[in-house]
This record gives C-alpha cells, sequence and structure tokens, in this order.
C-alpha cells in the first residue's frame, strides 16, 4: 500500500515518520528528494533559465540561498520554482516507490509536508495526518527557531490549516502527549486504514529515541 503522510509544522510528522520507519514501512521523504533534485542538470538548466544565473555557483550547481532570496521573494517567483521543481521531485519519488516494491517492501511512506497543497495525494491509496494543539505547536517553534509568539502564529497562518489537511485524510494522528502516546496513535491510525504491524516488527526504540530527542523540525 502507498500511504500519504502529511502535517503541519511543528505537529510531529517526522517523529511520526520514525515511528514507522521502525515499523518496517519504507520511507520516501520528500524533502530530501527535492534537496536532491536541486543537482539534477535538467532542473538547474530550468532554474537558471527561469531566475537567472545569479542562482549559480561559481563551479555550476544552485546556490541554495541565492535561489531562496530570489524565488520567495513573490509568489509568482514561488510559484515559478514550484512549477520547475515538483514535476522533477514527483518523478523521483515515484521512482524510489517502484524499486522499493519491486525489492519486496508491502508499504510504502510518502513523506510529503505539501502533500495536498503540490496534489500528491492522487498518488496515495491512504492519507495520514498529524496534529497537534496550537499550544503546543507554538511551543515547538518557539524553542526551535526562537521566535516570538506572534512570528509563531504567522508562520502557521501561511500553511493550509490542520483542519483542513484532517478533514482531507483517512486517518488522523494527534501528537499532544509523550512518545508512548504518540507510538499508540500511530498504531491505532495503521489498523484504521487496514494494518496491524506484527508483533516483531514493532518499533526500533533507538530510532524513536533519537527523534524524540531532537527539536520537531515539522
Amino acid at each position: 500500500m502507498r500511504i500519504g503522510l502529511t502535517g503541519s509544522m511543528a505537529a510531529g510528522k517526522s517523529t511520526v515518520s520514525a515511528i514507522l520507519r521502525g515499523l518496517g514501512f519504507y520511507i520516501v521523504d520528500a524533502d530530501k528528494t527535492a534537496h536532491g533534485a536541486l543537482a539534477f542538470p535538467e532542473v538547474i538548466a530550468e532554474l537558471s533559465s527561469a531566475f537567472g544565473s545569479d542562482i549559480l555557483e561559481e563551479r555550476g550547481g544552485v546556490d541554495r540561498k541565492a535561489l531562496a532570496k530570489i524565488a520567495f521573494a513573490s509568489d509568482e517567483n514561488t510559484a515559478a520554482l514550484n512549477s520547475i521543481v515538483h514535476p522533477h521531485v514527483f518523478e523521483a519519488m515515484l521512482r524510489e516507490a517502484d524499486e522499493a516494491e519491486a525489492s519486496g517492501r508491502e508499504h510504502i511512506v510518502f513523506d510529503v509536508p505539501l502533500l495536498f497543497e503540490t496534489g500528491f495525494e492522487r498518488y496515495c491509496a491512504r492519507l495520514l495526518c498529524v496534529i497537534a494543539d496550537d499550544e503546543t505547536r507554538y511551543t515547538r517553534i518557539m524553542l526551535r527557531d526562537g521566535l516570538s509568539r506572534e512570528e509563531a502564529a504567522a508562520r502557521l497562518a501561511k500553511q493550509m490549516s490542520q483542519e483542513e489537511k484532517a478533514a482531507c485524510s483517512d486517518a488522523v494522528i494527534v501528537n499532544n502527549g509523550t512518545g508512548a502516546e504518540l507510538e499508540e496513535a500511530v498504531m491505532k491510525a495503521l489498523e484504521h486504514i487496514g494494518i496491524s504491524p506484527e508483533a516483531e516488527d514493532r518499533l526500533n526504540q533507538t530510532e524513536l529515541e533519537s527523534y524524540l530527542t531532537d527539536d520537531y523540525d515539522n
């Protein structure tokens, strides 16, 4: 089964992804794929054509900071960036999923922060959404990024709301409590979409602990 996993900023999606990996699910990470896509020759060519040679390093690669400065300067530029990068990222993610299934992996999880915003949900049989209450997310963002409450609220306001994402999903994972409570919520969500991991496939605790002790990145 191909499963889409998403969640709003600081809800704990990366921790849920780690739990699923520990249960034996194959994870296709959209952020990592997008990072790698900026090194594709065809992507570099399209980006330099759209934004100019100032986004390139001396050796011809993409200067990510320079690209970000230009691409996020306006909604129009951001849309242009997405129209160039997303198709390549989608293709790479689906190719990775095909290869994983060909090697015998039964369940593929697409870890995609902007799952609904980019339309990637159409490639998934089931959809999981991680949410947390606003106060919890504010605290996580403020601690992680050193922001004020107002700044944290402004970042969250720019995203698709949790309510919208939850309404579009097959199961919702609430992450307001402990790691053990989150693991239990993940197991219930899996059962809800028709998956019951075997007892011997239970969580790799070392991997989960590394995520629980780090800052929540999304």
